[in-house]
């Protein structure tokens, strides 16, 4: 497992919803099943339409990359094109290659006419969003914002499946399961979030809404085909005054 910190703080717009459409951070492979032979290559990008790349996420927006499966799997910060950031992976043997991305956090203040947008767009908790409207008006909504995007890739064959129950740690991610390309699981600091509504993104850029059962699990519909993007968003308020914190995360994979 390898893991770059980059530079400095760039490019914030890129993270900034302007519709009540999803803006979605996600990791994007060349292909989901890899030779491996030439290393895996893959892309970080900000979208409203998956799979469609639409915004460069600039190196030095990253926090960290890692990856994580057979063999010793490192991944480098390759440059950007005009839509995306290329990365490559090299050193994966046979089996399920996890591949993680961490955008650097960031204070963002939200005006009164951009609260509502923000709100219609991130399916949070009830009390979660009733905590802001709350706020005295006319409101500035101080938020955190952190994002985690995640991708599964099976290099030569998707055996060895262990890597994808390993968390990488973040505020937010999902997990799979290593005896099942159904069932997934999102945790939240390592704790499943149960009854939790999450999107099931399937490669036509269809959105369908989905929650976790008691234990945090998702299983995955049975018609559910093809490339898709497993998203959800979770608002946590201050204790007292402050900034709330929003973590946003993706996990992209393949069905057969």
């Amino acid at each position: 497992m390898r893991i770059l910190i980059a530079a400095a703080f760039a490019g914030a717009a890129l993270f900034l919803p302007t519709a009540a459409a999803a803006h979605d951070f996600f990791l994007l492979p060349a292909t989901f099943v890899a030779s491996g032979e030439k290393g895996v290559m893959l892309s970080a990008t900000v979208g409203s339409n998956f799979p469609v790349p639409e915004n460069v996420v600039p190196a030095d927006r990253i926090e960290r990359v890692v990856a994580i499966g057979a063999g010793n799997p490192q991944v480098h910060i390759m440059g950007a094109s005009p839509k995306t950031l290329n990365l490559h992976v090299a050193g994966a043997e046979s089996g399920l290659l996890v591949v993680g991305g961490a955008a650097k956090p960031r204070e963002v203040d939200y005006a009164e006419d951009r609260i509502p947008l923000i709100l219609g767009e991130y399916r949070v908790l009830p009390q979660a969003a009733a905590a802001v409207q709350a706020l005295p008006r006319p409101r500035t909504w101080q938020v955190l914002s952190r994002r985690f995007a995640k991708t599964f890739v099976c290099v030569r064959s998707c055996r060895g499946r262990s890597a994808a129950e390993r968390p990488f740690g973040a505020h937010l991610e999902f997990v799979g399961h290593r005896s099942s390309s159904d069932r997934f699981r999102l945790l939240a600091g390592g704790t499943p979030l149960a009854n939790y509504p999450v999107d099931l993104v399937d490669q036509a850029g269809k959105r369908q809404h989905l929650s976790t059962d008691a234990r945090g699990e998702i299983r995955l519909p049975a018609k559910a085909r093809g490339m898709m993007m497993l998203f959800a968003s979770k608002l946590e308020p201050p204790a007292g005054s402050g900034r709330f914190t929003l973590d946003l995360t993706s996990l992209t994979f393949s069905r057969t």
